[in-house]
């Protein structure tokens, strides 16, 4: 039973390890010209951060009428 598995094992073993991985990437040669530079720009992690205070419940019809985009004179 021990040899059987082994008889199976062993010859897929070593064909996994022999076969080559697919090339998934293109080729890059940071030589070439045609490959172009991309722009780099600083861009802050939190640029976008504005500090909020916990505040108290309030009114949530008013507060959706506030942020609708019917307030706004979309139309509806």
């Amino acid at each position: 039973m021990k040899l059987a598995f082994f008889a199976v094992l062993a010859p897929l073993s070593v064909a996994a390890c022999a076969a080559t991985p697919p090339v998934v990437l293109p080729a890059y040669n940071a030589a070439d010209p045609a490959m172009g530079v991309r722009e780099t720009s600083y861009r802050p992690v939190v640029g976008d951060y504005h500090h909020r205070q916990p505040v108290g419940p309030q009114d949530w019809r008013r507060l959706n009428e506030r942020l609708s985009p019917a307030s706004k004179g979309a139309g509806s």
